[in-house]
């Protein structure tokens, strides 16, 4: 097992440490002076001179050479071309954007033609049940008739053969 170090006797926190930042914060006692000064404002900076820090003198440029023309040149052409797929690509996109909410929007219609269809069902199933009621005792009736003939003339009829005749046991199938 490890040791454990002893235990300083008169430590002091770390000026970094939270324990010092809170010791460091105003106490309640106050003097009432300083209340009433006027906080201190911060001058402001015209947005003109935000960005006037020393600066690289900027050297009287050489006219370019050839191939240097000639590189420039073709990367903005290269650039163009690019930024002519991207803004196709951002068309297309769009479009597409448009036609699934077309497609909502007939969906949305489609369902709510469809919900008036269903509506208008249920009114009329609401008077159809009425009739199918009626309509099943009749049923009932006619089913319970049935039922009794097929089991009278199953009655009537003779006896099942137990064995078809003509089959012995003992012959062998091969």
């Amino acid at each position: 097992m490890a040791k454990t170090p002893k235990v300083k006797g008169n430590s002091k926190p770390s000026t970094h440490s939270r324990a010092a930042r809170r010791a460091a914060s105003p106490s309640v006692d106050l003097d009432k002076s300083l209340i009433s000064l006027p906080r201190p404002e911060t001058p402001q900076i015209p947005s003109t001179h935000v960005n006037s820090g020393i600066t690289k003198k900027k050297s009287k440029s050489k006219p370019k050479t050839r191939a240097q023309r000639l590189r420039q040149e073709k990367g903005l052409e290269r650039a163009e071309i690019v930024m002519d797929q991207l803004e196709k690509k951002v068309n297309k996109s769009l479009e597409r954007g448009r036609s699934i909410n077309r497609r909502k929007v007939d969906w949305e219609d489609l369902n709510r033609k469809s919900n008036r269809f269903t509506a208008a069902l249920e009114v009329e199933n609401d008077g159809q049940e009425e009739q199918d009621n009626a309509m099943e005792d009749d049923n009932d009736v006619r089913i319970e008739k049935f039922t009794r003939q097929t089991v009278f003339s199953a009655a009537t009829a003779g006896p099942v053969a137990e064995q078809p005749a003509g089959l012995d046991e003992d012959e062998e199938i091969t």
